[in-house]
């Protein structure tokens, strides 16, 4: 009798357990409902070749109620069903209706499931017009250097200077620049980065980009930041023919330029730069020249002047032509006789405006040095010796006087 009891016991919980299994695993009529299911577009390289595009922002989904087994249920889920919809039948831009197939993973056969509501029914796509166009790369600059520096904007080097976009026309035709912004606030070295940009309207407005597709995500940049100097112009003076640097007037134009460069060339370079020399004893009266501007190897002249106007003026000294005819002969070749041809030599003085009204010829002797002469007739530079009181007069120019050599 007791083991009648366990029998019927054992044979209880089978029974329940195979209903229990039929219920919750098997239970053919079962049913479940799938959200947000992402819907996936078949052929979209042929809507591109056609010059159209989806213009739908965010990926449409879709919710589906399927009937099956329970078993087979349990291994769905929004992640493995796939929802496809074919967009190579889209001929035009506008508003575009599809239909969608659904198919589930490989474990489940199509046949063993049915799809009992479907939500939305259909896939609505806004479709336009795939356009393309190039727009420049502009930069917006923030602050300024400090004071002391000169950003180069007009020369500032981009590997790229304008932007390739491509997509949905209403987009496109509002895009008309590719902006940076560069900040210079405080900077005081040369800028090299990577910028990203913003694509604006005409406006300078940022444009919903979203679906818009570039052929660069930044602009390599590189803006030259320098240190600026002003220097005085000078020139040096070779005192000569009674003028010396205090004795005469020298003004430049321009007196000063500025310049820029790195802080070590500047520190190089001194607050007053020497452009060229003035020889006084060559310039016989006021005058004006002109002398090339060269700056060392790295120096930029901001000012753009390249000539300097150099004017010498001798205000305070006066000119007078002379005829000497004293002359004297010095280290004379031993066994040489030395017999001056010229007799009379013209010259032409220059010096403070008293002493030059007061001095004659005979204040002047001609000194012609012979060292190393030889035999026959020679000219030679001759030397202008004034005396004494006069020290301050000069000769202009390189007078010489011509004389003949013979053996005693």
């Amino acid at each position: 009798m007791k083991n009648k009891v366990l029998t019927a016991l054992f044979s209880l919980a089978v029974a329940f357990g195979l209903w229990l299994y039929v219920i919750t695993v098997v239970s053919p009529g079962s049913e479940a409902t799938f959200y947000n299911i992402p819907v996936v577009f078949q052929g979209e390289g042929e809507l591109t070749n056609r010059g159209l595009m989806i213009a739908s922002e965010d990926t449409p989904t879709v919710t589906l109620k399927i009937a099956g087994n329970r078993s087979d249920l349990n291994n769905l889920n929004s992640s493995n069903i796939t929802v496809i919809a074919d967009v190579s039948k889209i001929w035009e831009a506008g508003t575009a209706t599809l239909d969608y197939t659904v198919s589930y993973p490989g474990n489940i056969r199509e046949d063993a499931l049915s799809i009992i509501s479907k939500s939305p029914g259909k896939i609505e796509l806004d479709v336009e017009e795939r356009i393309n166009k190039t727009v420049n790369v502009v930069v917006d600059y923030i602050g300024s250097v400090p004071e002391g520096f000169i950003c180069d904007k007009d020369n500032i080097e981009m590997d790229i200077s304008t932007i390739r976009v491509t997509g949905p026309k209403p987009v496109v035709d509002q895009i008309e620049s590719a902006r940076i912004q560069v900040d210079l606030s405080g900077k005081t070295q040369t800028i090299s980065d990577r910028f990203t940009y913003t694509l604006c309207d005409k406006d300078g407005n940022p444009v919903d980009a979203q679906m818009i597709e570039t052929n660069a995500e930044a602009v390599n940049v590189v803006l030259t930041i320098q240190r600026v100097k002003t220097i005085q112009l000078v020139v040096e003076v070779k005192d000569g023919g009674g003028a010396t640097a205090q004795t005469s007037t020298i003004t430049l134009d321009p007196a000063s330029i500025t310049v820029s460069g790195s802080e070590s060339l500047l520190e190089t370079l001194d607050s007053q730069y020497v452009i060229g020399t003035i020889d006084l004893g060559m310039i016989q009266e006021d005058t004006e020249q002109v002398i090339a501007l060269e700056l060392p190897d790295g120096i930029t002249n901001e000012t753009g002047i390249n000539e300097v106007k150099v004017k010498v003026e001798f205000p305070q000294l006066g000119t007078k032509t002379l005829q000497v005819n004293r002359f004297q002969a010095r280290n004379v070749p031993e066994g040489l006789n030395v017999e001056f041809i010229t007799q009379n030599l013209e010259i032409k003085i220059r010096g403070p405006k008293a002493q030059v009204e007061a001095i004659t010829a005979n204040d002047v002797t001609v000194v012609v040095d012979f060292t190393g002469a030889e035999p026959g007739t020679i000219k030679l530079k001759a030397e202008v010796v004034f005396d004494a009181e006069f020290g301050d007069v000069g000769v202009l120019g390189s007078p010489s006087v011509t004389a003949t050599l013979t053996e005693e």
